[in-house]
């Protein structure tokens, strides 16, 4: 059955657009005037062998985009592997071949919908699963989405580091028989203490990959040394913009019409690692700090476990 899976709308030109729909570039998007772009996300999965079956590639057909002015078009493509992504041509070319004016469309966009770079693609095939650890502060439904992810067996979360004692995501692994352990900042004379109880935490566990999944806390060169390039970050905004705290404000005080989430490598300098995945949302008119970030997070918990493994696949695994 065919079914629309987005809108690009004014103000992209045609390279942005097909680097926006898999180019080897990497996907910038930046708010540009009225412009924006919105493709429909495959369902939510909590396993790889879920996500095999539901994220399909897309290829473009036809000729080349040639953009001269801001443009509305819909793209329409089938549920099927390999999927096809039409065109439909606007009025201009449409004169040129004797056709007339094309039809007005409805508007297809969906608030709940994203554009992920990379394209939605096969799970990556690890050689060996690697042990996680992961550190979170708060309700914990990045963990929950991890937890849920590893349970198709790519992967192992073998503890949950906490800084604040008792809170939704300690909660969720004491429910599920997980390890779990407090550091509580507030003990600590300064950061790199801090880092140095985590390292000795992580390293008792054994673990290859660490996870920030909502660790609402700045990490130091000392924890970065000791897992270079080992460190994933997920971070409410479509890095590089709206860097640092309150990323979803940010967005909304700039008055941008998309936002999205960013999951990517931890470097010394705040929200700047090497991305990994990214996942882009609509900002609506009617829009506050609790709607887009409950957009954005449902983005986050479906991109998180691919980077990870996505990490994990950079380093041999």
């Amino acid at each position: 059955m065919e079914r629309q899976v987005g809108r690009i709308a004014a103000g992209y030109l045609g390279q942005q657009t097909l680097q926006a729909m898999g180019a080897a570039e990497a996907l910038e998007i930046a708010n540009k005037g009225k412009g924006s772009i919105c493709l429909a996300a495959p369902t939510n999965a909590s396993s790889p062998h879920q996500l095999q079956l539901q994220l399909h590639r897309l290829r473009l057909t036809g000729k080349a985009l040639q953009l001269a002015a801001p443009m509305d078009f819909v793209a329409k493509g089938t549920q099927t592997n390999g999927q096809k992504l039409g065109i439909t041509q606007d009025s201009w070319q449409d004169g040129e071949v004797g056709h007339g004016a094309m039809p007005a469309f409805s508007d297809p966009s969906d608030d709940g919908a994203c554009v992920q770079w990379p394209l939605p693609q096969e799970w990556p095939l690890l050689s060996r699963k690697p042990r996680l650890g992961v550190m979170a502060s708060g309700a914990g439904s990045n963990f929950q989405a991890l937890v849920e992810s590893c349970a198709g067996g790519w992967a192992s979360i073998d503890l949950l580091v906490v800084n604040n004692g008792g809170c939704g995501a300690q909660q969720r692994a004491l429910e599920l028989g997980m390890a779990n352990q407090v550091v509580d900042h507030r003990l600590h004379s300064n950061r790199e203490s801090v880092d140095r109880a985590l390292i000795d935490a992580f390293k008792a566990a054994a673990v290859d990959l660490v996870v920030m999944a909502g660790w609402m806390r700045i990490v130091t060169p000392v924890l970065i040394g000791a897992f270079p390039e080992r460190i994933i970050n997920i971070h409410p905004s479509l890095l590089p913009s709206f860097r640092g705290v309150d990323a979803v404000g940010q967005a909304l005080a700039a008055g941008v019409t998309l936002s999205g989430c960013t999951a990517h490598l931890v470097s010394e300098e705040v929200d700047a690692g090497k991305i990994l995945v990214q996942a882009a949302v609509p900002v609506d008119a009617g829009d506050d700090r609790a709607s887009l970030t409950a957009r954005i997070q449902s983005q986050e918990h479906r991109i998180l476990p691919l980077a990870v493994a996505l990490a994990a696949l950079r380093l041999g695994y």
